[in-house]
């Protein structure tokens, strides 16, 4: 496998009905996604096996997870989910959010 290098915007794709994810890269230990949510779309709290890291790129929301309250999300936030810990997401603004997940495990 290379290096592969992306510019994000050209990767964003919107659902019209529920959070769409497009996989960058699938490796032997992570996987990149971007996930992409309309207005008033969300990611449902979720547990997985490995760590998660969320990179919020564009548009606003709330982190959400059933171990602490909501945190507000914008770009240049940068989010750290263990393993066993539950996540999910909201877009709360008026405009689409926009983040780079990367799963490792």
């Amino acid at each position: 496998m290379t290096i592969q290098s992306f510019d994000y915007r050209d990767k964003i794709n919107y659902n019209e009905e529920k959070a769409n994810k497009v996989v960058l890269t699938e490796c032997t230990h992570a996987r990149t996604t971007l996930w992409c949510l309309k207005p008033g779309q969300h990611i449902h709290p979720h547990v997985h096996a490995g760590d998660h890291v969320w990179v919020v790129l564009e548009g606003e929301g709330l982190f959400l997870s059933a171990d602490q309250e909501k945190l507000p999300v914008s770009p240049g936030t940068i989010l750290s989910a263990p393993a066993g810990i539950s996540h999910g997401v909201e877009n709360t603004g008026c405009a689409g959010l926009v983040f780079a997940s990367i799963s490792a495990g």
